[in-house]
């Protein structure tokens, strides 16, 4: 093993769950558990519930103990999470903090990713001061930022070179497949030379909420395309789960900080870096953007840990329109509110700030209109409400829009705000609504059924593929290991069963993994993390969780399993076996109809 289990079972007791999920998870007492909205799917009601020793949602069936949980909220396999915990609580690592799960070590560790990317921030930094940079001073002056934003935010320049960076990095120590996994320079196909991936480009380092540069941003300071370049994913940076600025502006969202201009618990969301620093300077310091990309839901998820209510502060062209209504949709299934800020007399917020001020973009806050106006309005100027039929057509989309809101208080005043825009009857709109809803429920009850009947049959299951094929004997295959992760004791008791008995490949290496587990120091399946992943732990630790709302868990129950299973292999054996036999019997008569010229 990578750890010694005296290790694990210290850092876990000095880890305790509660206190390593609530950095992420809003949790409320709900008897002897905790219970919150699951940070890893979007949901409105809380399914997400942690228990003594273990987390588990019951929406979406993630689970596992506090060392699964920070592999799958941080994307860290099983040794960078043990070496994320023990820095936590500032645990010495063992030597064998080096072990990698697979054959060969990765190109790049997390540690040293991240001391890269704070040398060549540092880099960036100094080339500012270069003769080489004036267009880069120039271009900064001319968007009006000051020096000590400068600073704050770490900007930088990139040299107009091929090789500028890899040059200093490599005198720092880090190798040519360090830097290239790092995103920070590519290997040229034609010629196998390395070159900068970034180059004569202003420079936005990206900062994570601990305070490690992840990532890059770079900007063109002309016209050419692309315009933004940023860093692709890495062992140390995931575009869907970064906000630009969140670093700084988390203190003030979570009220720790106090501003004039900013409440806590309200973001604003915005397209590009330049704005957000733009609004930083002006004093707006919750501001945030997404890197590259149009939000995400894990994006929508980060921002409902830090705030209740977002901004959003887009483009007005369509791409902003479209972006918005993304924003909108991924934001509400989380149950963030969202506001659209509307930006009329300049392109962004940067540029509405610089000719209208900061008091006038304080008025675009408290001015800006709530997601249903905004997405009223946007299907309204879409039809000419002269027509009749264009009228008609509006309405329905405004209907089938209305339906989905599930408070009668609130869609009784946005029906009564479609009537004054409309001139329509508020019984008439009232009466469209309910049939589109009644529509919409019917759609949406089908849609769960075909869901329910393709998880039933194991349709697209990733973690145990033989699922499709031998559901019975991957039920049975389940209960069996269940039982046997819930009561470790009974496997020395139990009717011999090897992993020879087990159909699906998944549920045999559990199988055989539990007996080395139970045949050593230990039965703390925490140790499981070292040889699968987030996706299949959570797999083993529903199978755990089902057996423990069932009073049936004893030897005789087990036993009873065993042998079922065992029938059930037996069966598809046959059936294999059988299925064989036809196909000689058929491969036979063809022969004996193609001699006789019958065919």
């Amino acid at each position: 093993m990578a750890f010694s289990q005296g290790f694990i079972e210290e850092l876990k007791m000095r880890n305790p769950i509660e206190d390593v999920v609530s950095r992420y998870v809003d949790l409320k007492r709900a008897g002897r558990n905790m219970v919150g909205r699951c940070p890893f799917h979007s949901e409105k009601s809380p399914s997400f519930t942690l228990f003594s020793d273990h987390f588990h949602c019951f929406g979406c069936s993630a689970g596992g103990d506090v060392i699964t949980f920070v592999m799958r909220i941080e994307n860290l396999d099983y040794p960078d999470a043990v070496n994320f915990l023990a820095d936590r609580c500032g645990m010495t690592v063992p030597d064998d903090r080096k072990y990698f799960t697979k054959t060969e070590k990765p190109k790049l560790t997390r540690e040293r990713g991240f001391a890269m990317n704070k040398a060549a921030a540092r880099i960036f930094y100094e080339n500012l001061k270069d003769p080489d940079a004036a267009e880069a001073r120039e271009y900064i002056s001319k968007r009006q930022l000051s020096a000590s934003t400068v600073k704050h935010f770490g900007l930088g320049f990139a040299k107009n070179s091929f090789i500028d960076l890899f040059e200093k990095l490599t005198a720092l120590g880090y190798t040519l497949d360090e830097i290239k996994a790092n995103f920070l320079c590519g290997v040229s196909q034609k010629t196998n030379r390395p070159f900068d991936m970034f180059r004569n480009r202003i420079m936005f380092p990206i900062i994570d909420t601990s305070g490690n540069i992840v990532a890059f941003g770079g900007r063109v300071m002309d016209d050419s395309k692309p315009k933004y370049l940023n860093s692709s994913d890495t062992v140390v940076f995931k575009k869907s789960k970064n906000l630009f600025a969140l670093n700084f502006a988390k203190d003030l969202l979570l009220g720790n900080v106090k501003s004039e201009l900013v409440k806590s618990g309200e973001i604003i969301l915005c397209e590009g870096y330049m704005d957000v620093i733009a609004m930083h300077q002006a004093g707006f310091c919750n501001a945030v953007a997404t890197l590259g990309t149009a939000v995400t839901p894990e994006h929508s998820r980060i921002v409902a840990r830090y705030a209740k209510t977002a901004y959003l502060a887009y483009d007005s062209d369509d791409a902003g329109k479209k972006a918005a209504d993304k924003a909108i949709r991924l934001l509400g299934e989380v149950g963030v509110e969202t506001k659209v800020i509307k930006i009329n007399g300049a392109k962004d917020p940067d540029e509405y700030i610089k000719k209208f001020g900061v008091a006038s973009f304080s008025t675009l806050l408290s001015d800006s209109v709530g997601q249903i106006d905004y997405r009223l309005n946007n299907i309204l100027v879409k039809f000419d409400l002269a027509n009749p039929d264009e009228k008609l057509r509006a309405l329905r989309e405004c209907c089938d829009m209305l339906s989905g809101i599930f408070s009668d208080i609130k869609r009784d005043i946005y029906i009564q705000r479609l009537s004054e825009l409309t001139g329509i009857k508020q019984d008439s709109i009232a009466s469209q609504i309910k049939s589109s809803k009644r529509h919409t429920e019917k759609k949406m009850n089908e849609h769960m059924n075909t869901e329910n009947q393709k998880k039933l049959l194991h349709f697209n299951d990733r973690v145990n593929p033989d699922a499709v094929t031998c559901p019975a004997a991957v039920e049975i295959e389940e209960r069996i290991l269940g039982i046997l992760m819930l009561f470790p004791e009974q496997f020395s008791k139990c009717d011999s069963v090897t992993p020879d008995d087990f159909v699906s490949s998944f549920n045999k290496s559990v199988f055989e993994k539990l007996s080395e587990l139970y045949g050593g120091e230990t039965t703390d399946i925490s140790s499981l993390n070292e040889f699968f992943n987030p996706e299949q732990m959570s797999r083993i630790y529903d199978m755990r969780q089902r057996r423990t709302e069932l009073t049936s868990n004893g030897i005789a129950a087990l036993n009873e399993q065993i042998a079922s299973l065992k029938r059930e292999k037996t069966r598809l054996e046959a059936k294999k076996n059988k299925v064989g036999t036809n196909d000689e019997l058929q491969s036979m008569i063809e022969r004996i109809r193609k001699d006789k010229g019958l065919e």
